[in-house]
């Protein structure tokens, strides 16, 4: 089975972009073949280029109306008959895909809610916890059989889990609980400076992130880490 992941970016300043150079290597490092990245940026003025294999990027002159919107553009310009949120400040570990479509099995939705949160200065793995939809891994019929996601900004993540679970031809993956050695995504705070989950007006949070400056021109990525993640969630284990 192909997966497709989807990355969205927008206007991440150039110190900024070794936070996508990092996404972008967690896929590179997936120990699962039959994959791909697509990375839609829509940021005017601001054109990204990678070169690594199985990584495409797509860059689109004007911002996107909504979330919900730019996040079914991305899955229409897929292939994958299993789809991955992709986001583009955190860390996936090597085995995410593998481990998803592994528990996926033949059902259409698997989101297991649990992930490490890293801080700028330790690595938590007891936090609150929310919608976690960059956990998840959804086929592409059940997508199809919701509609996609709302056009909205807050909440299309939630209001899209909601719609799978209510759905009745869709089928949902519940338990077993992964075991915290198995957990594959590490949530990043505090870094980048554009999430939308911590803010309380996050609808007026997407509008003033789209009127902040530009910083054009072409950018390279460069795929790695700054530092073995994975070594790092086995010595928290530990």
């Amino acid at each position: 089975m192909k997966v497709s992941c989807i990355l969205l970016t927008y206007n991440r300043p150039p110190e900024h972009l070794v936070l996508i150079e990092e996404a972008i290597q967690s896929f590179l490092l997936q120990d699962y073949p039959e994959k791909e990245l697509v990375v839609l940026n829509d940021c005017p003025g601001q054109y990204l280029e990678c070169d690594a294999p199985g990584v495409v990027v797509i860059n689109v002159p004007k911002r996107f109306r909504t979330l919900g919107e730019k996040r079914n553009a991305a899955i229409a310009l897929t292939d994958g008959s299993a789809l991955l949120p992709w986001d583009d400040d955190d860390i996936m570990l090597p085995w995410r895909i593998s481990m998803s479509v592994r528990r996926l099995t033949d059902a259409d939705y698997f989101n297991p809610a649990r992930y490490w949160l890293m801080t700028p200065t330790k690595l938590h793995r007891a936090h609150p916890r929310g919608t976690a939809h960059g956990c998840s891994i959804f086929t592409r019929n059940a997508f199809d059989r919701i509609g996609g996601y709302p056009h909205i900004n807050i909440g299309e993540d939630a209001s899209f889990e909601w719609a799978l679970r209510r759905t009745r031809s869709v089928t949902v993956v519940s338990g077993p609980e992964l075991e915290i050695s198995d957990w594959y995504y590490v949530l990043r705070w505090g870094v980048g400076g554009a999430h939308l989950s911590a803010q309380g007006n996050a609808e007026g949070r997407y509008e003033e992130i789209g009127r902040r400056p530009i910083y054009p021109g072409r950018y390279l990525l460069r795929p790695h880490w700054e530092q073995d993640y994975t070594a790092r969630t086995r010595a928290a284990l530990r």
